[in-house]
């Protein structure tokens, strides 16, 4: 059970867990780190020792039942002990290797993931013969599959589709058409704007001050919260409150507020489009597996994944997150979402995928090349493209110019 508990421990850590992890100097931390860089091995460690735990349940159970039967003069009653023996079995491989691990493991991730990682230890230097043989097979098949694959790539389907739109006057159809492609692929956390990015009101303000909230963001939606961000209540929108404008404070403006749609981070666009079409709403909140709030997403947002950037007379200039100094530098917020880094510099979205781990910000980018906070003034370089840290503090980056070299 403990083995299971640690596979499902290490492999829910997220991006933030994994970075903190890096800063400690303690031996099983320094373990943890070496085992989470070789997903593969540490994989198979689990297989094996969960394999070998579950055949250890069954040959218990089956002598303990073989010696129930035999001392109760039931061995005539084969179907029974067929059906019990199964059903034990089952039962005790459901619960210890997969429900209560599952929980455990998820729950208190970080905590687990240390408290076993010794186990592991173990474990992978018993196994390590067969775990590594075990990976050494598994590259092959997945070479060999990856060689005998006809299938349309995306990137096959990208190319033709610029060799047949060349005239200058058909590239916004191409990119319209890339779009398309993509869009079933794409979720929600590849699109959405982050959570400290979000303009939210505090469910106990007055009237007055939501007046100039909604006047100073420009928004015609603001999500309301009640004690943290993590609690969104829902959502008021703009229009409801322009028969209210004359009102004082004490005007309960709480019994506007529309039930908001919260969806998970795994959801894939094109669903959350035929929600919005369904309910015939324009913003979802998205949460984690705990209920946190990672962000929101409107309706806008979603649209132009397809149809390019969609600009309004309310549209701020000053509000864009990225500076083009020419064709080769650019600078940018490090708060930017990395498919918005991959429409500026038009280039495949699927360049910084070697590195980009589970970050969906230029910030996480820069960390997973780093794995640590950067100075200010510091450089890196991933192929052809150079990072250089125009400004940080000791918690956060905050602004950084991209080189193309």
């Amino acid at each position: 059970m403990f083995v299971s508990i640690s596979k499902y421990a290490v492999f829910s850590l997220n991006q933030q867990q994994v970075t903190q992890i890096r800063k400690q100097q303690r031996k099983k931390y320094k373990i943890l780190e070496q085992f989470i860089q070789k997903p593969k091995q540490l994989l198979a460690t689990y297989l094996f020792a969960i394999t070998f735990f579950c055949f250890g349940i069954v040959l218990l159970t089956e002598n303990l039942f073989s010696t129930w039967f035999y001392s109760s003069n039931q061995i005539e009653n084969r179907g029974i002990y067929l059906f019990l023996r199964w059903l034990i079995l089952t039962l005790c491989l459901l619960f210890f290797v997969e429900i209560i691990p599952r929980i455990y493991g998820r729950k208190h991730n970080l905590k687990w993931s240390k408290r076993l990682i010794y186990l592991v230890w173990f474990f992978n230097i018993l196994f390590k013969p067969f775990t590594k043989l075990f990976v050494v097979i598994a590259e092959l098949i997945d070479k060999q599959m990856e060689n005998n694959s006809n299938n349309l790539t995306a990137e096959d389907i990208d190319d033709a589709i610029d060799n047949t739109t060349a005239d200058e006057h058909k590239k916004k159809d191409s990119q319209i058409l890339k779009g398309l492609i993509k869009f079933g692929n794409i979720t929600v956390s590849q699109i959405m704007r982050s959570r400290i990015d979000v303009v939210a009101v505090d469910k106990s303000i007055t009237l007055s001050q939501l007046l100039a909230m909604v006047k100073d963001s420009g928004y015609s939606r603001i999500p309301v919260y009640e004690e943290s961000i993590d609690k969104i209540s829902g959502i008021i929108y703009a229009k409801d409150l322009l028969l209210y404008l004359d009102e004082t404070d004490s005007f309960d403006w709480q019994k506007l507020i529309k039930p908001a749609f919260f969806v998970p981070v795994s959801k894939k666009i094109d669903d959350l489009l035929e929600d919005f079409q369904n309910k015939r709403i324009h913003m979802a909140v998205i949460v984690d597996e705990y209920g946190g709030t990672l962000g929101i997403v409107t309706l806008e947002d979603v649209l132009e994944e397809v149809i390019g950037e969609i600009k309004d007379e309310f549209d701020d200039v000053a509000e864009i997150d990225f500076k083009k100094i020419d064709n080769n530098n650019y600078i940018f917020e490090a708060r930017t979402a990395i498919n918005d880094i991959y429409k500026v510099l038009d280039i495949k979205d699927d360049v910084f995928d070697e590195i980009r781990g589970d970050s969906d910000s230029l910030a996480g980018l820069v960390l997973e090349l780093n794995h640590d906070i950067p100075k200010e003034g510091d450089e890196l370089t991933y192929k052809n493209y150079n990072f250089i840290i125009l400004e940080a503090n000791d918690t956060r980056i905050i602004r950084v110019k991209i080189v193309i070299k």
